[in-house]
């Protein structure tokens, strides 16, 4: 005569294949927040290094030039290697007003994928001496 198996009995080995199935798809989430945090910071490392452009551009007596280099300094200072592939433009600049942009691409945790593009600009009126008349 047969006799049913204990509940226990039935469910053995059960968990395994749940967790097998469920892991891979829990650790690409992971990989994806994380991948996200790293956009986000490199995209707040552009905006930040366009803003330190900006801000050493617009002095008296100082020029696109001048924006730029400070732009590039504060890249590489503040990127700390997650934002890769730099670039920095003065393009839009005009002798009232200073434009920078900042470019590059987030890092990847993927090997072989190329990471995201990241890109941003600041811009700011250049400082300059006036007269009574000017204003």
């Amino acid at each position: 005569m047969f006799t049913a198996p204990e509940p226990a009995d039935r469910d053995r080995g059960s968990s395994p294949i749940q967790v097998a199935i469920l892991f891979p798809v829990v650790i690409m989430f992971l990989f994806a927040i994380v991948q996200a945090f790293l956009a986000a910071y490199a995209h707040n490392v552009a905006a930040t290094a366009a803003r330190e452009g900006v801000s050493a551009g617009r002095m008296y007596g100082a020029g696109a030039g001048d924006g730029a280099a400070k732009a590039r300094t504060a890249a590489d200072a503040l990127g700390g290697g997650l934002l890769v592939d730099t670039s920095v433009s003065t393009t839009g600049s005009t002798a009232d007003r200073i434009r920078i942009t900042v470019q590059g691409r987030a890092v990847s945790l993927v090997p072989g994928l190329g990471g995201w593009p990241v890109s941003s600009s600041a811009s700011g009126p250049v400082e300059r001496w006036t007269t009574a008349g000017d204003r």
